[in-house]
C-alpha cells in the first residue's frame, strides 16, 4: 500500500513561491520512486500551476489555524509522512504541540530546511544547504545537508558559458522589498548599451516600473514555472538570494547576487562568495555595479561558470526520495 505523504508550506505576497516550487520539487522525487501517495497542503494565496494540478492539494488562508487544516486533510488516513516547507516568520508558536499530536498518532515528520527549535520533536530535517551546522545538542543523525542536497526545478541540461548581451533579472516571486520600482532605473543607467533586461515578474509581485525611454530592451515575463526556458539563452544574471539561485547555479549562469532582507543571509553569501561562485553585493546599486563589470570581464565571467556548474547537480529530489523510503523502513517512535 502507498505511504501517504502530505507535504504542507507556505505560499504568497510577502512569502513568495519558493517553499512551494521546493516542496513540488520534492514531491516530484517522490512520485518517481513510486510507493508514495503525495497531497499537497499551501497556507497562502491560492496560485494555478501546471505542475501542482499533478498531486491532490488544498489552499487555506494565512489566518486558517495550519493545526486544524492539517487535521482536516489528514482525517482518517492511515498515518504516513509529513513533510513541511514553512516560512519561519509564520510559523504559530504553539507548532510543537501540533508535532507531539501527529506523532502521537504514528506520522513520521521531515521538514525541509530546520523547524527553529523544534528539531528534537522531527524525525528528518533535510536541509538544502551547502554550510549548515546541526544544533548544539540536537542529534547530528537527524540532518541531511550540502551542495547535493539541494531541490532544483530544473530539467534542461548546463551549457558551457559564452559572452552575450542578455540579462535575467529575478527579485522573488513576491517581490517583497519593492524592488520592481527602482531597480530598473539603476539598471538603465549602469549596464552597457543594448544589453537585453529579461524582467521575471514573480505571481505575487507588483509590474516592474520601467524607465519612459530607456537604454536598454527591458522584456517582462509572466507566468513562469521554471526558468528552464529562459536559461538557455541568457548569459548574465542578477538576482535575489533564495531557492531560484541555486538553479543559476546549476545552470553555471554568472551570476551576481544580494540579500534584500537584512542581515539574514550574511553567512551564506560570505560562503558563497569564498567559494567563488558567483558575486556577492551588499544592496541593489552595487549588485547593479558587480553585474557591469561583469558583462565586461570574459575570464571572470567563464571562471564563475565553471565552479558553479561543479558545485551543483540536479539529484537531490532523488535523494530527498531515497531519505524517506529509508524512514518509512524504521520503526516509528510516537514518543520523540
Amino acid at each position: 500500500m502507498a505511504v501517504t505523504v502530505l507535504m504542507v508550506c507556505h505560499s504568497g505576497a510577502g512569502t513568495g513561491l519558493g517553499h512551494l516550487t521546493r516542496s513540488l520539487v520534492a514531491a516530484r522525487g517522490l512520485a518517481e520512486a513510486h510507493g508514495f501517495d503525495i497531497r499537497f497542503l499551501i497556507q497562502g494565496d491560492a496560485i494555478d500551476r501546471e505542475d501542482l494540478r499533478r498531486f491532490p492539494h488544498r489552499f487555506v488562508p494565512f489566518e486558517y489555524r495550519l493545526d486544524t487544516a492539517i487535521r482536516e486533510t489528514l482525517d482518517d488516513r492511515v498515518a504516513g509522512i509529513v513533510v513541511f516547507d514553512l516560512d519561519p516568520r509564520l510559523i504559530p508558536d504553539d507548532f510543537g504541540a501540533v508535532l507531539s499530536g501527529l506523532h502521537q498518532s504514528g506520522w513520521r515528520l521531515v521538514s525541509i530546511d530546520p523547524l527553529k527549535s523544534l528539531h528534537g520533536l522531527l524525525d528528518l530535517i533535510y536541509v538544502p544547504s551547502f554550510s549548515f551546522k546541526p544544533p548544539e545538542g540536537a542529534d547530528p543523525g537527524k540532518f541531511l545537508y550540502g551542495w547535493e542536497r539541494y531541490l532544483l526545478n530544473v530539467s534542461a541540461s548546463p551549457r558551457h558559458w559564452h559572452r552575450g548581451t542578455s540579462v535575467l533579472v529575478l527579485t522573488g516571486g513576491s517581490d517583497a522589498t519593492g524592488l520592481g520600482r527602482t531597480l530598473p532605473a539603476i539598471l538603465d543607467m549602469h549596464l552597457p548599451a543594448g544589453s537585453d533586461l529579461h524582467w521575471v515578474v514573480g505571481p505575487y509581485a507588483a509590474p516592474p516600473v520601467f524607465p519612459k525611454s530607456p537604454r536598454l530592451s527591458f522584456l517582462p515575463h509572466t507566468g513562469l514555472s521554471g526558468l528552464d526556458s529562459l536559461t538557455g539563452w541568457t548569459e548574465y544574471a542578477l538576482t535575489v538570494y533564495g531557492v531560484s539561485f541555486f538553479e543559476l547555479l546549476y545552470f553555471g549562469i554568472p551570476t551576481v547576487v544580494f540579500s534584500p532582507y537584512g542581515t539574514k543571509d550574511d553567512d551564506e553569501l560570505s560562503a558563497i562568495a569564498a567559494a567563488g561562485v558567483a558575486l556577492v553585493a551588499r544592496d541593489e546599486e552595487e549588485a547593479v555595479v558587480q553585474l557591469s563589470r561583469l558583462m565586461q570581464d570574459d575570464a571572470l565571467a567563464a571562471s564563475i561558470s565553471e565552479r558553479s556548474r561543479r558545485h551543483l547537480s540536479a539529484g537531490g529530489p532523488e535523494r530527498f526520495a531515497h531519505a524517506l523510503q529509508a524512514l518509512t523502513s524504521q520503526p516509528c517512535h510516537k514518543d520523540i
